[in-house]
């Protein structure tokens, strides 16, 4: 009996084993950015995938340090660090290359997703600028599952636009001290990290025109045209693709042991039932 227990012991591990080999499949994220000319850029997007215990904000709440420096200075580092101390076996990463201005494109394939089990969920931030602590993402951990394309698929997203833009509350907005002034022809602007006014404020939706209630009015030229930056009426400013590539292959040395181990466990057994 003890042989029979032991051999489906094996069974199950390499049935486990090759279902986690086949679920682990390589993910490629595509940004393409849909602004009209003139408008908002987007700072390297920063993706995760976990198992929906990791989550990035809450709405009506104080924003992490993490959304906090990808939301005031477009830099992710932080969000990083925190993504990989608390998502147990999470896979992450960011899109490669400068901000997105209108009509550009950024892509990262990463590999070994199991987006069936411990990968399913898709999380995601960037800074928007020109802003103070603008960003995109998504509030609630569980929304984007993507489960359903564990044999291959694509999952489109279209974000930012109006009423899909958050403040993170942490920085008083005011051109003074906002990321990149200069490429909209508005002066002043920061000119290094956490630069700006603390707001000691809570995570929120941008409403209305973006920038009529910025501090330091007076470096925007006069008769400054705000319609391509006025995203309160505009739709979606980017799409976010998430694509399902064919699942790899286990190396042929794994499944050669696998193989060969089961073949013996048989073997055992024909001969323990003898």
């Amino acid at each position: 009996m003890n042989i029979w227990n032991q051999t489906g012991r094996m069974l199950a591990a390499a049935t486990l084993t090759l279902a986690g080999a086949a679920h682990a499949v390589d993910v490629k994220v595509t940004l393409t950015q849909l602004a009209p000319a003139g408008g908002v850029g987007i700072a390297p997007l920063w993706v995760g995938f976990h198992n929906g215990s990791f989550d990035s904000f809450d709405a009506g709440y104080a924003a992490s340090l993490g959304i906090e420096r990808a939301a005031e200075d477009g830099n992710a580092a932080q969000l990083r660090t925190i993504f990989a101390a608390t998502a147990s076996g999470g896979v992450q990463g960011a899109l490669p290359g400068p901000p997105a201005f209108p009509g550009a494109v950024r892509s990262l394939t990463l590999n070994g997703v199991d987006v069936a089990g411990a990968n399913r969920y898709f999380s995601y931030a960037a800074m928007v600028v020109l802003s103070n602590d603008f960003f995109i993402g998504n509030d609630n951990s569980t929304q984007f599952d993507l489960s359903g394309l564990a044999n291959g698929g694509k999952l489109t997203l279209m974000v930012g636009g109006a009423g899909h833009v958050w403040d993170a509350g942490t920085e008083a907005n005011d051109f003074r001290y906002s990321l990149a002034n200069g490429a909209f022809g508005i002066g002043g602007g920061q000119t290094s990290a956490n630069q700006g006014t603390d707001e000691h404020g809570f995570v929120h939706l941008v409403t209305g025109n973006p920038y009529t209630s910025f501090a330091g009015q007076d470096l925007v030229p006069t008769g400054y045209q705000w319609g391509a930056l006025d995203f309160s009426s505009q739709g979606a400013f980017a799409r976010v693709d998430i694509e399902v590539l064919a699942a790899p292959v286990p190396e042929p040395a794994t499944a050669v042991m696998l193989l060969t181990g089961l073949g013996l466990a048989g073997f055992v057994v024909r001969r323990r039932t003898r």
